[in-house]
């Protein structure tokens, strides 16, 4: 399973007994980390001992620390450097407080780098599973265009899995993508119109007659969990109430695990559906993301 991650963060994560407006607050603790859906992606299915590779593109002043960091935790990478830059990030977190995460401008990505990429993607060979995570900045400039035109003639041997957002949303989901995995105000900006007080499941039926894809997945926070089978079925799961520590990285932790229960375990949907969605609950109820306790599988 191949992650892709074109907008990496160099995240540190402030540990501050309060904070406020117009106060300093001195950390007690601080953690570096690298963030990015795909990069989430596959640490989770690191952890469920699946092979993957992310894919991205480290470069700038915080290059180096992310490749490093993905080294510290051996998560297996493809890092293209050429001329781009990394976003930084803050994470605030203090007791009995919601947290409070910030995010840089976005990364630069060249086409050079863009290029190299898609010629390390056309290289790789037997089955394998592109999982296209997070947005893509600048999607639609030229400098895109040697990926969009690799994706629109991918060969068979490539499945798509999409959990993207933004510019490139619509686009990726005109590629006939295996899977599409999207929260609800993501499904939304599919659909032309005001279309946002639609009931979950009529607005895939509408989606679905619109764009030519397989399955379809809607999470909506602690609300049902969606999804639609190519055969058009519809069904829904609702995700157990928990004590929400940090929401960030469920979505990913949910991704991983559909992936790796459908393709590497051979699980049918309802039940990987029903995994996925109680790892994201652990991961809602732990400080860090893809850790917690893998021992005791649901029903």
């Amino acid at each position: 399973i191949i992650t892709f991650t074109a907008n990496l963060a160099a995240e540190t994560t402030y540990y501050v007994d309060d904070w406020g407006p117009g106060q300093t607050s001195r950390a007690t603790r601080e953690r570096f980390q690298v963030g990015g859906k795909g990069i989430n992606v596959s640490k989770m299915l690191k952890r469920l001992q699946a092979q993957t590779t992310a894919v991205c593109f480290p470069g700038g002043n915080f290059g180096d620390n992310c490749k490093s960091w993905l080294d510290e935790h051996e998560i297996p990478y493809k890092a293209f450097t050429r001329d781009c830059i990394t976003r930084s990030g803050s994470i605030i977190r203090a007791p009995g407080k919601e947290e409070i995460s910030i995010l840089g401008l976005d990364c630069q990505v060249s086409q050079a780098a863009v290029e190299k990429c898609v010629e390390y993607l056309s290289s790789l060979e037997g089955p394998c599973i592109i999982a296209v995570c997070g947005v893509i900045p600048d999607w639609p400039s030229v400098h895109w265009q040697p990926l969009r035109d690799w994706i629109s003639s991918r060969e068979s041997r490539f499945d798509l899995a999409i959990d993207t957002y933004g510019e490139g949303l619509r686009w990726f989901a005109k590629q006939s993508p295996n899977l599409i995995k999207i929260n609800r105000d993501e499904l939304v900006t599919l659909l032309d119109g005001d279309v946002s007080m639609i009931d979950t499941a009529s607005l895939l039926e509408r989606v679905a007659k619109v764009y030519d894809s397989g399955t379809w997945i809607v999470t909506d926070g602690s609300s049902s969990v969606f999804c639609r089978s190519p055969q058009g079925n519809v069904y829904s799961f609702q995700p157990r109430r928990t004590h929400c520590l940090s929401p960030i990285g469920c979505g990913d932790v949910f991704l991983a695990t559909y992936l790796h229960s459908i393709y590497n375990k051979g699980l049918n949907r309802e039940s990987a559906l029903s995994l996925a969605t109680e790892y994201a609950s652990r991961n809602a109820e732990s400080e860090d993301i893809a850790d917690f306790s893998l021992e005791v599988e649901p029903n």
